[in-house]
Formats: C-alpha cells, sequence, structure tokens
C-alpha cells in the first residue's frame, strides 16, 4: 500500500482505540448481562464462521444481526469484546486452514475497529434518539432503531471504501460499496438485529424463533444450492434422457399398479451421418429439431417423449395398447417422410425418415429397463428391413437380441422397405392426438406461486370434479366467514390484504420455471389476527396479483385462491379454539400447538395442489407430493414462524410492529432476488457455452468417426494391396476379416478387441509384400527351401507392424496366426493356449476362405467339405473350441455367411459363371497347396 492508505489505517486503528477507551470505565457484571453477552458472542462468532457466498463471489456474513442486537442489549465494553473475540476466531481459523484470506496483518485488525466505530456511533445515535434505552416497544425506539442501523451500515462501508480509494485507486462507484445492492442487505441484517433485542428482553428462548429467517437467508444465498436441474434437451426442445426415464418409470408404475396398457416406441433417425456429410452438423441438428417437432405434433398432451441418444427418439404412451401404438408410429413414420426440413447453411429441402420400434406392457416386458430393450431391439430390427419402416416387439422371436442376432443381419444384408402399417387418424377408441409441444413439467410450487393443474376440460373427470369441489367449498367458507367471526377486524384483513398483494407483487421469478414468495408469511399471519375474513381477503389479494402478472387460465388463479383459503382457514379455526393470548410472553406456551397448525397449513396447501396434479396425470398423490413438494417443508415453516411474529407485533406494536418484524420476510426476497438477478446471466451464459460444448463435442465425435473410417478403409486398401499381387485371392483378406469378426461375435468380442481381431486379420497376409513373386506364385511344388521362404511371411508381417506404435498391438496376432493347436505349426511352434485367441480365430477363418474359394491349383470345396475337414483337424491343427463355434455358425448361417470370394475374378475373367465354378474346364491348373 502506499503512503496515504496506511496512514489512513493508522487513523482507523487509532480511532478505534479511542471507542475502546470511551467506553470504560468497565461495569459491574451482572447475570442477565454476562449470559447476554455469552449468547450473543456465540451467535456473532458461528455467523462470522459460516458465512455464505453470494453472486460474483460476494461473502455474505449475519453477523451484524448479533452485533447490532449487541449494541442495544449490553455495555459498549462488552460490545467491542464480542466483535474482537468473533473477528479473532475467524483470522485464526483462516491461518490454520492456509486459507489466502487474511494473510495481510493488517486486514482483520482494521475490520475490528471499523465495527467498533461504526457500533458504537450507532449506539450513540440511538441513545439520543430514545432517552428510554431498554423500552424497546415505543414508536421512538422503532425509530431509533432504523436510524441507527442506517447509521452503522452507511459509517462502516464509508470506512471500507474511502480505504478502497486510497489503497487500490478504486471510486465508490467503481467499488460498488455504496451501491443499494450492498447497504440493503447489511440495512435489513440490522432491523432483524433489532427484532432479536426485542424478543430477548421479552423472554430469551425466543430467539430462536426470531433468527429462524437467517435459516432461508442464507440458503438463498448459497450459489451452488439454488440450481436450476435441466431436464429438456436444448437441441430438441424433448425431454432429456435422465428426466424422461424419471418420468416414464413413475408412469410405467402406475399402469402396473392399476394394470393399465402402455406402450414405448423408440425412433431412431436414418442415416443422419449422411446428412451431416452432404448438407453440414448445423443441417443435421436443424433435422433433429424439426423431427422433434413432428413429434411433438403428433402426440398427445399426456405423452412423454424425450430425446434419448445422439439420434434416437423415446416415446412413451400410456394407456396405449400395442396396435393403437402402431398406428401412433406409423403417423409418425408417416409424417416425418413427408416432411422437409430447413437449415442455415443449405437451400436445400432435406428429406429424412424414421425406423421405429414399439414394445408394450404387459405383453412384451414388465420392468421398464426390459420394455426400454424390447423397443430397442425391434427398432434395430426396422433397421435392417429397410430402414424407414415399424417393428413391433411382438414379431420378433424371444431368441433375439441385441448381442444375438444372425450373421447376415450384423453384416446388415437389408431387405427393401415395404410400409407395414397404414396410417390411421384416429387409435380405435376415438382418442385424438393433439397437435401441441408436450407440456413442461410443472416447476415446484413455491411459498405463494400459483398452482399447476390441467385444465378442468383436458383431464378426467375425476380431476373436473376435485377442481370445483376445492373452489366451491373455498366459496362456501368465504360466504360463511361473517358467521364464524361475529365482529371480523375489518381494518386488520384490509392491512394483511394489502402485505400479502406487495409481497406477492414482488415474487421472485426463478429463470422463467416458477416464482418464490413471501405471502405465506403475511396470510399465516391474517389467519391469526383478522380470522377467515383475513384469510379470504388476503388470498384474494395474492390471486389477484398472480392473475395479473401471470395470465393463466382463470379457473387455475381461482383454484390458487380456494387451496390458500381452505387451508388458511384451518390455521383461524385453530387459533380461535386457543383461549391463550398471542403475545411474545407468550410465545413459548404457544410453540408447540402453533407448530402443529403450521405443518397442517403446509401439507393441507400443497397436498391439495398436488392431488391435482396427480389426478391430471394419474400418478400417485404421495409420490406427486414428494417429488414437488417436500423440499418446501422449510421454507414454510420458516415463513409461518415470521408470521407468528408479525401476529404479535401487530397485536403489541400495531403497524409499526408489523413494518420492522417484516423485515426479515423482506430479507428474504431480497436475497433471493438478488441471488436470480445476479446468476441469470450466468445461467444464459453457462447456457451458451454448454450449446457451444455440446456442438464441439458433436463435431468431435463425427471427426472421430471419420477418423475411424478413414482407419477402416485403411487396412481394407491394405488388405487388398496384399491380394492384388495374386489376382486368384482378390477379397482374401476381407472375407477372413468378416468371418473372423462373426466368430469374435459368438465368442463374447466387444468394442475395441473385437475392433483390433478385424484389423489383424485384415493385416495377416500383409509380410507376403515381402515374399518373391517368382516363389510367391510358382505353379510347381516348392522345395524346403523356399516353403521356408514362404513361412518367413508372418515373421515379415509382425516385423512390418511392429514399426508403428498403433499397429504394434497386432504384430502377435499375425505373427503367430500359423501355429498349430497340437504345437506343430510355425514360427515358434507354441501350442494351446499360449497361441493367442486372436491368431487362433484367425488361423480358422483363414483355412476356411481357402478352403471355400476356387484357386488354380483347387476348386472350391463344399460346406459340408469344410466342416468335415474342420472337425477333421480340431485338436490339432485348429483350438477345438473355436472349431466348434465356427461349424455352429457355418451350420446356421450357411452360404449366407460363407461365400466364393474367386467368384467374382472368374466373373470378369471368363464371362459367366455358374455356381462359382467356371464353364472353360481348362482353367483349372492342379498344384499342391503351398499353404
Amino acid at each position: 500500500m502506499n503512503r496515504r492508505a496506511w496512514t489512513f489505517v493508522w487513523f482507523v486503528f487509532a480511532s478505534g482505540a479511542l471507542f475502546c477507551l470511551a467506553s470504560l470505565p468497565i461495569p459491574e457484571f451482572s447475570q442477565r448481562e454476562l449470559l447476554t453477552f455469552a449468547v450473543l458472542t456465540a451467535l456473532a462468532t458461528a455467523a462470522q464462521l459460516f458465512k455464505a457466498e453470494g453472486p460474483d463471489h460476494q461473502l455474505y456474513y449475519a453477523t451484524r444481526v448479533f452485533q447490532f442486537a449487541a449494541i442495544l442489549l449490553i455495555h459498549p465494553f462488552y460490545y467491542i469484546l464480542l466483535v474482537a473475540i468473533a473477528h479473532t476466531i475467524e483470522w485464526a481459523k483462516e491461518r490454520w486452514v492456509n486459507s489466502s484470506d487474511y494473510r495481510r496483518w493488517y486486514l482483520q485488525p482494521f475490520n475490528i475497529a471499523t465495527h467498533i466505530i461504526a457500533g458504537l456511533t450507532a449506539r450513540g445515535v440511538y441513545e439520543t434518539i430514545n432517552p428510554d434505552f431498554l423500552n424497546f416497544t415505543s414508536t421512538t425506539a422503532i425509530v431509533g432503531m432504523l436510524t441507527a442501523a442506517t447509521v452503522y451500515v452507511i459509517l462502516n462501508h464509508l470506512i471500507v471504501g474511502v480505504a478502497l480509494i486510497l489503497a487500490r485507486g478504486v471510486s465508490l462507484r467503481a467499488s460498488g460499496i455504496m451501491t443499494v445492492e450492498l447497504l440493503v442487505p447489511d440495512l435489513i441484517n440490522m432491523a432483524l438485529g433489532g427484532i432479536v433485542a426485542i424478543v430477548w428482553d421479552i423472554n430469551p428462548l425466543l430467539v430462536a424463533f426470531a433468527i429462524s429467517p437467517l435459516v432461508l437467508i442464507h440458503r438463498a444465498l448459497q450459489v451452488p444450492r439454488l440450481r436450476k436441474d435441466a431436464t429438456t434437451d436444448s437441441k430438441t426442445n424433448l425431454w432429456t434422457a435422465r428426466h424422461f426415464m424419471h418420468l416414464y418409470t413413475e408412469e410405467l408404475q402406475r399402469a402396473a399398479r392399476f394394470n393399465r396398457p402402455l406402450s414405448f416406441v423408440m425412433a431412431d433417425l436414418d442415416l443422419l451421418r449422411n446428412i451431416n456429410n452432404t448438407y453440414g452438423h448445423l443441417a443435421g441438428d436443424a433435422v433433429l429439431a424439426g423431427v422433434a417437432q413432428v413429434i411433438r405434433q403428433n402426440i398427445r398432451a399426456f405423452d412423454i417423449a424425450g430425446r434419448f441418444g445422439g439420434e434416437e427418439f423415446a416415446i412413451v404412451l400410456p394407456e396405449t395398447t400395442a396396435q393403437e401404438a402402431l398406428q401412433v408410429a406409423e403417423a409418425l413414420r408417416f409424417a416425418v417422410e413427408s416432411a422437409s426440413f430447413t437449415a442455415p447453411t443449405t437451400e436445400a429441402r432435406i428429406r429424412a425418415t424414421l425406423s421405429l420400434g414399439v414394445a408394450s406392457f404387459p405383453d412384451d416386458a414388465q420392468i421398464a429397463d426390459h420394455l426400454v430393450h424390447a423397443a430397442d431391439v425391434a427398432v434395430y430390427q426396422a433397421k435392417l428391413r429397410g430402414r424407414n419402416c415399424i417393428v413391433g416387439a411382438f414379431e420378433i422371436p424371444q431368441s433375439v437380441t441385441l448381442e444375438n442376432l444372425s450373421a447376415a443381419d450384423r453384416l446388415n444384408v437389408s431387405a427393401p422397405f415395404q410400409p407395414m402399417y397404414a396410417p390411421a387418424p384416429r387409435v380405435p377408441d376415438g382418442r385424438e392426438f393433439a397437435q401441441q409441444a408436450p407440456p413442461a413439467e410443472p416447476a415446484p410450487r413455491q411459498p405463494g406461486a400459483p398452482s399447476t393443474v390441467a385444465a378442468p376440460g383436458g383431464g378426467t373427470a375425476l380431476l373436473r370434479w376435485f377442481v370445483g369441489a376445492v373452489i366451491l367449498a373455498a366459496v362456501l367458507i368465504g360466504l360463511g366467514a361473517p358467521f364464524v367471526n361475529e365482529t371480523p377486524n375489518w381494518y386488520a384483513a384490509a392491512l394483511f390484504a394489502l402485505l400479502a398483494a406487495i409481497s406477492e407483487l414482488f415474487q421472485v421469478d426463478l429463470y422463467g420455471e416458477g416464482t418464490v414468495s413471501v405471502s405465506v408469511a403475511v396470510s399465516f399471519a391474517a389467519a391469526f389476527i383478522a380470522g377467515i375474513p383475513g384469510v379470504v381477503a388476503a388470498s384474494a389479494a395474492v390471486g389477484l396479483v398472480q392473475f395479473l402478472r401471470r395470465r393463466p387460465p382463470a379457473y387455475k388463479a381461482i383454484f390458487s385462491w380456494g387451496t390458500h383459503v381452505i387451508s388458511g382457514s384451518l390455521v383461524a379455526l385453530f387459533f380461535s379454539w386457543i383461549t391463550i393470548p398471542l403475545t411474545f410472553a407468550n410465545a413459548l406456551i404457544l410453540a408447540v400447538p402453533i407448530s402443529m397448525i403450521a405443518a397442517l397449513y403446509f401439507l393441507v396447501d400443497t397436498g391439495l395442489i398436488a392431488t391435482a396434479i396427480a389426478l391430471e396425470t394419474q400418478a400417485s398423490v404421495v409420490s406427486t407430493w414428494r417429488h414437488r413438494y417436500q423440499w418446501l417443508s422449510t421454507h414454510y415453516i420458516v415463513l409461518c414462524i415470521i408470521g407468528i411474529l408479525l401476529s404479535a407485533a401487530y397485536l403489541s406494536v400495531g403497524v409499526v410492529g408489523v413494518i420492522i418484524f417484516g423485515l426479515p420476510a423482506l430479507m428474504i426476497r431480497y436475497a433471493q432476488k438478488q441471488y436470480v438477478d445476479q446468476t441469470r446471466s450466468s445461467m444464459s451464459e453457462l447456457g451458451r457455452l454448454n450449446q457451444e460444448l455440446q456442438h464441439a463435442n458433436q463435431e468431435v465425435r463425427t471427426a472421430n468417426t471419420e477418423i475411424e473410417q478413414l482407419n477402416d478403409e485403411l487396412f481394407l486398401t491394405i488388405g487388398k494391396m496384399v491380394d492384388a499381387r495374386d489376382p486368384y485371392v482378390a477379397g482374401h483378406a476381407t472375407k477372413v476379416a468378416e468371418y473372423a469378426v462373426a466368430v469374435g461375435k459368438e465368442l463374447g468380442f466387444r468394442g475395441e478387441r473385437l475392433k483390433r481381431l478385424q484389423e489383424a486379420a485384415l493385416l495377416h497376409d500383409i509380410g507376403k509384400l515381402g515374399i518373391p513373386e517368382q516363389i510367391l506364385f510358382k505353379p510347381d511344388k516348392l522345395t524346403s527351401g523356399e516353403y521356408e521362404t514362404i513361412k518367413a511371411h508372418v515373421v515379415l508381417g509382425a516385423n512390418f507392424l511392429e514399426t508403428s506404435t498403433g499397429l504394434r498391438g497386432l504384430a502377435p496376432f499375425v505373427r503367430h496366426h500359423h501355429e498349430w493347436w497340437n504345437g506343430g505349426g510355425y514360427p515358434k511352434e507354441l501350442n494351446g493356449a499360449a497361441i493367442p485367441m486372436e491368431s487362433r480365430i484367425i488361423s480358422i477363418c483363414d483355412a476356411v476362405e481357402a478352403m471355400v474359394s476356387d484357386r488354380p491349383y483347387h476348386r472350391g470345396m463344399a460346406l459340408a467339405q469344410v466342416i468335415a475337414e474342420l472337425k477333421r483337424t480340431s485338436g490339432t491343427q485348429f483350438d477345438p473350441a473355436v472349431v466348434d463355434v465356427t461349424v455352429a455358425l457355418i451350420d446356421r448361417e450357411g452360404k449366407q455367411l460363407v461365400v466364393n470370394s474367386a467368384y467374382e475374378v472368374l466373373r470378369k475373367q471368363y464371362g459367366k459363371v455358374t455356381d462359382g465354378l467356371a464353364l472353360n474346364p481348362q482353367t483349372w491348373i492342379t498344384v499342391p497347396a503351398k499353404i
């Protein structure tokens, strides 16, 4: 720091010391003052240690609450001790954990001195305004508290602001130290400190109730605590896979509970990769969004649609049988096939198709994952039938799974497309599919927020009756209120209705999905003070504000009013039965019954809404309540406590008491609003970055796919280069790789291991590139020396691969693919399990391809002969286990899998070929097999 800054710091130190001297002499200890000092010091220290971090890493302390209470309740010397102890313990804790905070020695002493100066100045202001220092309930005392709190906050912020100006050259405006956003939280904390002083003076045990709002304030200011769960896929505006599965599981449980049908449709966008490669990835994204829009337009409001994977969509159709679901699927298929999509990167109209699989509960599966699996297998079969069609799970034999498909399916042998089902505009029971997007899940209703239920005309008959019954009950309660309350307190009813309207008017929008309001506290107080008329008036004010702000359907606003009237009337009736007056002195006696009625108020208010939602979704009321409203219990309890304090303040002090005791509720609202306002832009930026990241990830995945395709093509090209040296073995490496993959799958190979097997099979003869042609193509019998040269091709091939880091892992498979099971092979004469499994597979597949294909020195063998030869050499040349799998595969697949690779060569060279045999018998030259 510069000299001016150090001068100011030492000036603050000296001023703080002078204030400390002014607090002398130390008074005699009294038991009550010592208890007050101990409790407030413990609370202030805890608040100083458990700070809340708000937006932009701003720190919020509840310490001000207890510091201001100490100013009013204890001698200045004890206040100085309280400040010093709380800050010193925090400094010691930060040093203990080696935090970067307060590493400079002067920071914490500066803070202590600042609070001493501000606090003792505020005490002097309060004593000046309210000479009757210990009378906290008079109007003069309350005005003095508010003035003293303002002086404290402004003086504290000014001292810090001047230090920033001198040390960093930052102006008050630039530092924001004197902005409303920083001043108001401290002012309201001070007001809460005044409430703590008032209730402590009445009964120290009441402090627990007075500081309860700090629970909500701390939670509101915790940045990670108010996160918004992402439930909607940004690209398609359908449910995300995770949220979709949650909704689907609930719906399936309902179907099982009531023995009702349900269908699951899996839809896969055909050849999205081709669209991306042709028009670009932005076009692919546009097609995904367009298909999602078509899906939304062709399902009902209560159907559930989500993006299940990259180009996969999933749809849950409640109350829908298999045949009805097939008709829905056909309508979707036809709608997508008929549509065309535009993209910003091209002027072309892009066409797309869907392949769909349908599985139904309970016929196809009874467990959620099994039903998804059945639909997944069905959509895979739809792909194999030529795409752009539908397959029902009931059409597929139970033995067919994604892991157990025919070799023809694995080799993607497709049949021409034939539409399976004609479009049907209606399902058999006459239900129409609404042309609208799936409804967004109602956000959990915050205290005072509008209810979320389906329109009476669009839900079940039971739902319509329930909504009507709630509204009718509320109307009857309102009409009967004058008879229950013979002399209604209309002044109090009007006052609390006004406060409820104000609190609801300044509710906080949670990123466009729900609201937060503190009107519950006002409604609860209205029930105590003004009875049922107060409840009706306050609830009407809340409902009117909601209607004017949100413009929901009228029945929703009326239903929301009805729920508040019914729950609030229970509170009013309960209180009318209690003969104990509601005062601060009786607060502890009333704590238990009031807690019970607060819990009842919460359960009835949220339970009515949960019941309506459960009836609309045909789900369990209990599970709906737990999912949507259970988390609100803490908010309701604290807000009801504030309502009790408001009631007691009104009865004891009047309107002024309501104002000062309503400040904690204002603090909650302000803290929530400040958090939401300052994080909304951050959330928007995070959303944008998330979309860019998703797009980048998609590009990376696409690039990886293209690289993998390039690698596959490279391996295939190298295999063809090896085969090209001998025109009579064209396609040999490719066929060996196909056979090896089929056998590997049968043996349980998956993922990377299966891919490495395929690559090794394609390159198994790469060593022949190093064998002289006069030996490799010699038509006569080879000499022993020439045979040894031929055998060297496996070592040469392995050596070739070992020069490449990426191919080095394939070298052992190539080197040992001519080893024999009994140790009679080459080059190392390995036997049994010492031979790599991949080499054993390639050895058999190499032999099968050689036996079944035409060569100049022999004609292709029939499959029966191939099988017989494999069985004969099992246990000597070949691994018996691999032989068994290969024989079973050939038996099952036959010529669909094992083909004559020389057929195309002979056809091109000699014209017409029948069954793989050339018509000119002179083409056959009988020579000994070389390998």
